[in-house]
């Protein structure tokens, strides 16, 4: 067996998400026969090129380029250099999705939208908040989808994102769950998601964040030890706490404590 054959990888697992698994893949030859999948195909070319060859025409993918397949589409690849070649997809069951959206044809992403979904996938394969990740992927799928019925399912959009934000600024230390939202709301997943965004231009988890980092700082100004803000606030660890505290401050919550001592 050569080195490169000992360097062919193919790899299922499961997302922290239920009905999301993700397949990594280098240099590996399997499945370029037609074939479908039951589950609706978002990926990305990491490293090399291919044509995806469908019924009706073929899609060339390059480097960095993103891949979306629906559900039952009989597709094949033909990558130009197996032994660079390597790919990234998550396989969404549509029973998540259900008739909220729809996906109909095969498609390639660029610029900012497949960076998005690179963004996500990194994401999912490295932290653990569940909910928090699966309203990006809601984002995500909503913003890719040909068809999206959430646009017509409630006309007083405003109404619903303020009943939605003023449960999270009530609420800011809790624990708050799509699942309470559609409690909260009595709308499915995708139109919380939909309405919230168009009125905060964000996420109901990602607003929800934003408000938990703030009231760290505030803590943290206060004294309070960094341990006891993560009990208080539901940061799965001091290592999430820094992670979001960087992305919103530009610096770590020990580095903001010793330059407000000075």
């Amino acid at each position: 067996m050569s080195s490169i054959e000992k360097e062919r990888h193919m790899e299922y697992c499961r997302s922290i998400i239920e009905g999301v698994e993700i397949k990594l893949c280098s240099n590996d030859p399997h499945a370029y026969k037609a074939h479908v999948h039951n589950e609706l195909t978002l990926g990305y070319i990491i490293e090399g090129s291919t044509d995806l060859k469908l019924n009706d025409r073929t899609i060339h993918y390059e480097t960095g380029d993103g891949v979306i397949i629906p559900p039952l589409m009989t597709h094949c690849c033909s990558p130009k250099d197996l032994d660079h070649w390597a790919y990234t997809i998550l396989y969404v069951d549509p029973g998540y999705y259900g008739d909220l959206i729809r996906f109909d044809q095969a498609k390639k992403l660029t610029g900012d939208r497949v960076q998005k979904l690179i963004g996500f996938i990194e994401q999912l394969l490295t932290e653990k908040i569940p909910d928090t990740l699966e309203n990006i992927l809601i984002e995500l799928l909503i913003e890719f989808a040909e068809k999206d019925i959430t646009k017509a399912a409630a006309s007083n959009t405003s109404d619903i994102a303020a009943t939605i934000r003023e449960y999270i600024l009530n609420h800011v230390k809790d624990v708050i769950t799509l699942d309470k939202l559609q409690q909260l709301t009595g709308l499915n997943k995708f139109t919380i998601i939909r309405n919230f965004k168009k009125s905060y231009l964000t996420t109901p988890a990602a607003y929800h964040l934003q408000h938990r980092v703030a009231e760290a700082k505030r803590l943290l100004g206060k004294g309070t030890d960094v341990f006891e803000i993560c009990e208080a606030l539901n940061f799965y660890d001091q290592a999430h706490l820094i992670r979001e505290f960087k992305k919103m401050y530009g610096t770590t919550p020990a580095t903001y404590l010793a330059q407000l001592k000075g």
